[in-house]
């Protein structure tokens, strides 16, 4: 669309200049030089094509002329079908300002980090898939017709002394108007956009479509209102953070715990939404049916990744660090009674329970879309709306519970200190079976969610090795090898139950090939 007026080649934005730049000639232009007639008439709408991918029915547009040939949002690579089509103006937008060769390092330095990651993230050749993509975002200014009366308390120790100081905080909020982004496209995770937040205002520009040369822009297909109450919720948490800093430390502010009732004491109301184009890198591995994104902030350059575990390497890392452990502990002549080794093999298993059960939340949250309000509709969205409400006035109890649990008898181990080992052991079996039965019972909720049938039956194993540690070592087995072969079983259950919790991760760090041909995040008329 924008041609050199030297050579007659397709313009790019030049990011280091910020300028339009011919890669044919070399020449370069401001950007305003290709300010559009529709930009003049100030129209609500500008002409692009829009790029349809076949397999996932992900839309992306382009000022360019050239032909797409691969799908960021799925990693297909064909040619994509293309229409002409006018889509809604944003009012600003926020030019790429990081280089793909920035990207490139910022996404290779994260990935040298992760020490099982498979060895194909750091090559060239991968890191050169990397693509450009201005993400839609609505602007969501939330005013307020109140000055909310806040009792803020402040504990302090001073001179051996504890103090407890009382104020009352009446913030002036009229004319105050604070913007909450959200993106506004159902291809692009909610949770995706909080991790590479925030953009920075400073660096928008009055919109102009010659900023997207020789780059993609997703669709907004994503209704505003669908952030309403989140956005208000943001908005009194700035509001409450700003209150907070103009005390000490640890201040706390007592406020209704209902979000009806925390709004109307704000007079929180949305005033005004806007759209604007923010920039995004965005780079896609693929394999099989599962995807894994790297997706980097192409103004600040802040990064969000999925990155699997390579399991061989995990496995030979594995036994190189316990042949180590193994050595040291021959060399020193450690000695560990027998029902001391069923005691670290019940704790073991316990740990391995509770960061299954994590997984279990994560991946049963991501399968559900339970964070993720643009790719919602219908029922499944107001569900969705309302879980986030709740989750912010109410606090899930269970790690606390199980905590104490915990806490309660390792307290009971250390006034026992000097027991018998059997003794010491019996009491830790048991909390590990207790805790243990307590994971699997609050987690039953997340396990209906879950696609993947195998982890609802490998979840149990760690309970199993729990249990099969109590009934040793509380049998009271004359023979030591009893205990060994106890703690043998429980440590090979819990080593099944490991490597399915990796592959698990996997699943966690990656995504199922996506589906946007109905397009049913939010309204489908926004932008028409």
């Amino acid at each position: 669309m924008y041609k050199c007026k030297s050579c007659g080649g397709d313009l790019v934005l030049n990011i280091a200049g910020q300028e339009l730049k011919c890669p044919f000639c070399g020449s370069t232009y401001p950007v305003s030089d290709y300010q559009d007639a529709s930009e003049l008439k100030q129209q609500d709408t500008y002409e692009t094509t829009i790029y349809t991918c076949s397999q996932c029915g992900a839309e992306i547009s382009t000022t360019d002329s050239t032909a797409v040939t691969f799908c960021s949002f799925c990693g297909t690579e064909a040619n994509l079908s293309g229409r002409l089509s006018q889509e809604r103006r944003p009012r600003f937008i926020i030019p790429f300002l990081q280089t793909k060769e920035q990207c490139k390092a910022i996404y290779s330095e994260h990935a040298k980090k992760q020490p099982y990651a498979p060895k194909e993230f750091t090559s060239p050749e991968f890191l050169e898939n990397f693509r450009g993509i201005y993400i839609p975002f609505w602007e969501l200014n939330v005013g307020f017709t109140k000055n909310p009366e806040m009792n803020v308390t402040v504990k302090y120790t001073s001179g051996g002394y504890d103090y407890t100081d009382q104020y009352v905080a009446n913030p002036d909020l009229h004319d105050t108007k604070i913007p909450i982004p959200q993106d506004a496209s159902s291809s692009f995770d909610d949770e995706i956009s909080s991790q590479i937040s925030p953009f920075n205002k400073e660096d928008m520009k009055d919109f102009n479509p010659a900023y997207l040369a020789g780059f993609f822009a997703d669709t907004a297909d994503v209704d505003a209102e669908i952030y309403t109450e989140k956005a208000i919720s943001m908005a009194q948490d700035h509001v409450i953070s700003n209150v907070k800093s103009q005390f000490k430390a640890g201040a706390k502010v007592s406020l209704p715990s209902d979000p009806v009732q925390k709004a109307v004491m704000f007079g929180s109301r949305l005033e005004e939404t806007h759209l604007n184009l923010f920039p995004v890198w965005f780079l896609t591995w693929r394999k099989g049916d599962r995807l894994a994104y790297g997706v980097i902030n192409g103004e600040t350059g802040k990064i969000s990744a999925d990155i699997p575990v390579d399991v061989g390497r995990f496995l030979r890392t594995s036994a190189i660090i316990a042949l180590i452990l193994f050595v040291i502990s021959c060399i020193a002549s450690i000695l560990i009674l027998p029902a001391t080794v069923l005691m670290i093999s019940s704790l073991a298993a316990l740990i391995v329970h509770y960061l299954y059960r994590q997984e279990i939340i994560s991946i049963a949250d991501r399968d559900s879309h339970a964070n993720d309000l643009g790719a919602l509709s219908g029922k499944e969205l107001e569900n969705a709306r309302m879980g986030m409400l709740k989750n912010g006035a109410k606090k899930d109890n269970t790690i606390t519970m199980i905590t104490g649990i915990i806490v309660f008898f390792a307290a009971a181990l250390f006034v026992l200190h000097g027991a018998p080992a059997r003794t010491q052991s019996l009491i830790v079996c048991f909390a590990d079976c207790v805790t243990g039965i307590v994971l699997q019972v609050t987690s039953a909720k997340h396990l209906i969610k879950l696609k993947a049938g195998g982890m609802k039956l490998i979840f149990f194993l760690p309970l199993i090795a729990e249990i099969i540690a109590f009934l040793v070592v509380m049998s009271a087995p004359v023979y030591d090898w009893v205990y060994y072969a106890g703690s043998a079983i429980a440590l090979a259950i819990s080593a099944i139950a490991s490597i399915s919790m990796i592959k698990q991760y996997n699943l966690l760090t990656t995504r199922p090939i996506p589906e946007f041909h109905n397009r049913e995040g939010g309204n489908k008329d926004v932008g028409a």
